[in-house]
């Protein structure tokens, strides 16, 4: 099912992957400090994304914000603020599987 978020319409349909909503929180409030900024970190975000100050208190906000998000908005979220999506979130696939960031290792435990 196709949604409208910030004049985009996003559909699931398709080979391109998805990021998971919790990822893009997580760098967002590496910039992001409620309280100590009065909304300017938001609105800097927001601009360097081209996306509006909404959208980027949608996706911080776990009650509104979905699971996944499209792979666009991500991006732009991640490189407004200096991280490269590839290397810290983690992509979901039409199919169900979840790919890890290049940037995770994963240990194993040996024994």
């Amino acid at each position: 099912m196709a949604t409208l978020l910030d004049g985009i319409l996003e559909s699931h349909e398709g080979p391109e992957p998805r990021v998971l909503t919790e990822d893009v929180q997580r760098v967002l409030k590496m910039i992001i400090r409620p309280g100590h900024d009065n909304g300017a970190a938001v609105a800097s975000i927001a601009s360097r994304a081209r996306v509006s100050t909404r959208t980027v208190y949608r996706v911080l906000n776990p009650g509104e914000s979905k699971d996944t998000i499209s792979l666009d908005l991500a991006d732009r979220l991640c490189l407004a603020c200096g991280v490269h999506l590839g290397s810290t979130c983690r992509l979901q696939w039409p199919d169900g599987r979840t790919e890890a960031p290049s940037g995770l290792r994963v240990s194993k435990n040996v024994g």
